[in-house]
């Protein structure tokens, strides 16, 4: 398969689109050209790579306007000409890597996390299922890159942040779910549009959207957040 792939390189004295040609097996992962392209052509070319599976999400790069993981995203589903760029909403280091310290220093901010455990809880396989996917996000940062509100609005807490705070408030075992809802309610879930690009963009097929909508009824729900507050809640059933 001969491909062209013009790539976005982002150095101090120069950013603009590098054109490459290059032959590859059919079955190629983009990861597999880009390294391809590193070792036999341009040994500057920058991105990020580490678990090869899916699972680490630090490979995520936009291909012909659509954020993927290299790692898991064949190239021939991309015809013979690609046009490969940083994911957007998140600052170019350079090339394909991207500052992924905001991410991180908002899971720090909010506290992500569970201190407190209550004991010999028992809870459905559904609620189960629930929480399992707030741990599976794999902080990508795909779904952000997509969202119209996060990009527009310092107030929303966008899809990453809330899709990782959704087991603090939905899981039974979290003794300090109430204190948690208090605080989501500061990431103002109600902004969200509901317009799924964080979904159909999801790597991990995790649904954020239904997952923020979830979170945004259950304020509804215990009173915390009002009708009256704003946002987008006649989407919201």
């Amino acid at each position: 398969m001969q491909v062209k792939a013009s790539i976005k390189l982002t150095r101090p004295d120069f950013v603009g689109y590098i054109p490459f040609s290059l032959h590859l097996p059919e079955n190629a992962t983009l990861l597999d050209m880009l390294i391809k392209i590193k070792e036999d052509m341009d040994q500057s070319l920058s991105f990020r790579s580490m678990c090869r599976a899916g699972v680490c999400g630090t490979c995520a790069i936009k291909v012909n306007g659509k954020p993927v993981l290299a790692c898991s995203t064949k190239v021939s589903i991309f015809g013979e000409e690609l046009t490969i760029e940083p994911i957007d909403q998140f600052s170019v280091i350079k090339d394909l890597v991207v500052d992924h310290e905001g991410i991180y220093s908002k899971l720090r901010l909010w506290k992500v996390w569970m201190t407190s455990f209550e004991e010999n809880i028992r809870f459905h396989q559904e609620t189960l299922r629930k929480v399992e996917k707030s741990h599976e996000c794999i902080l990508c940062g795909v779904c952000d890159s997509v969202c119209p509100v996060f990009t527009t609005s310092q107030d929303f807490g966008g899809p990453l942040l809330l899709t990782r705070y959704q087991k603090l408030v939905f899981d039974p075992r979290n003794a300090e779910r109430d204190e948690k809802l208090q605080t989501l309610k500061s990431l103002n879930p109600q902004l969200c549009t509901h317009c799924m690009n964080c979904s159909f963009a999801c790597p991990k097929k995790l649904m954020p959207e239904a997952l923020i909508k979830e979170e945004e009824n259950l304020l509804y729900q215990r009173g915390i957040l009002q009708k009256s507050e704003g946002g987008f809640e006649f989407l919201s059933f």
